[in-house]
């Protein structure tokens, strides 16, 4: 089966009247690229796949640190899909690629792309990135309580020639020819970016998730993180309430009855401070907005590129 390219995968539709809810999110977009100028990499991509139903193409499901865990991730949802499909010999053929993906014995088959009965599948890459100004980086907006609050974006409409504000379109504008820092990464690495920009030349801003960082001095560091400003902060909470007394059971050294009390209080107080920034007792945490971006190119979403695997499947992030 032959399946639709993409339309207006290197197009920015820039319109001059939006709908209420778009122009006030495109206005603080516009502020906030004037507060936090830089783009600063947040980290390794996010992994996941994406579904072609004749033009459309929709997010199966984001959420994988690598791009074998994703495959895994495209099984689980075959299998599912195989379930409930009518027609017996997509389902098998759902089934089967599932098998190759997910075996019982064996490795896993590192193929990115399926075509079944009316649909294609593919593994996909998303970058993130935040924005920055003066050494502080860009917390929550206010529109943020808008967007969709799941961070796997199950069906999210991947829709490049939508409508967008003149803010929005800058930004694009300023990722499409974004490259890794000269140094900050293996050279095959900028060299797979310099591909990627001119194999997948447009660029689609997803919904936001969002990081906890504690701030000590000029030093940061990452707690945990969540779909939601709000479930950022309950999670900190958590962080000291469940986290923090587990591990240190696990690493046979359980907390005194002191440290306890004190976790204890610390979250009592996270779930009560307001905004973003939470200073308690002595100690400092920012909620963080992590901005979203997938490249497309004239046949769809990009997939993983050849060195995803070895830098973010076995050693790790590395900032790009």
């Amino acid at each position: 089966m032959t399946f639709p390219l993409m339309h207006g995968y290197d197009h920015i539709n820039v319109v001059a009247e939006l709908d209420p809810v778009a122009a006030v999110r495109d206005r603080e977009l516009g502020e906030r690229i004037l507060r936090y100028p830089k783009i600063l990499p947040a980290g390794s991509p996010t992994f996941g796949h994406a579904v072609q139903i004749g033009k459309e193409w929709r997010i199966g499901c984001l959420g994988s640190d690598d791009p074998s865990a994703a495959r895994y991730g495209l099984a689980i949802d075959l299998r599912t899909e195989a379930s409930a499909e009518k027609d017996p010999a997509t389902a098998e053929a759902m089934l089967a690629a599932a098998a190759r993906l997910d075996p019982e014995d064996g490795e896993q088959l590192a193929k990115d792309e399926w075509e079944i009965g009316d649909r294609r599948y593919r593994i996909i890459r998303v970058e993130k990135f935040i924005l920055i100004g003066d050494r502080i980086m860009e917390p929550p907006r206010s529109t943020d309580a808008d967007l969709a609050a799941d961070g796997l974006l199950r069906d999210h409409l991947i829709d490049p020639p939508a409508p967008c504000g003149q803010w929005e379109a800058q930004l694009r504008l300023n990722l499409v020819a974004r490259m890794p820092v000269p140094g900050s990464v293996p050279d095959e690495v900028r060299a797979e970016a310099r591909h990627a920009i001119q194999t997948h030349p447009g660029v689609v801003l997803l919904p936001p998730t969002f990081i906890v960082l504690e701030i000590d001095g000029d030093a940061w560091a990452p707690l945990t993180g969540a779909d939601t400003p709000d479930e950022a902060r309950d999670r900190l909470a958590g962080h000291f309430t469940l986290l923090l007394p587990r591990l240190r059971e696990f690493q046979g050294d359980p907390a005194t009855a002191a440290e306890l009390d004190e976790w204890t209080a610390l979250a009592t107080e996270i779930k009560a401070a307001p905004g973003h920034r939470i200073t308690v007792r002595g100690r400092e945490f920012r909620i963080v907005r992590v901005c979203q971006v997938l490249r497309l190119g004239r046949d769809g979403p990009e997939s993983p590129r050849p060195c995803d695997q070895e830098r973010y499947g076995l050693t790790g992030a590395t900032e790009a």
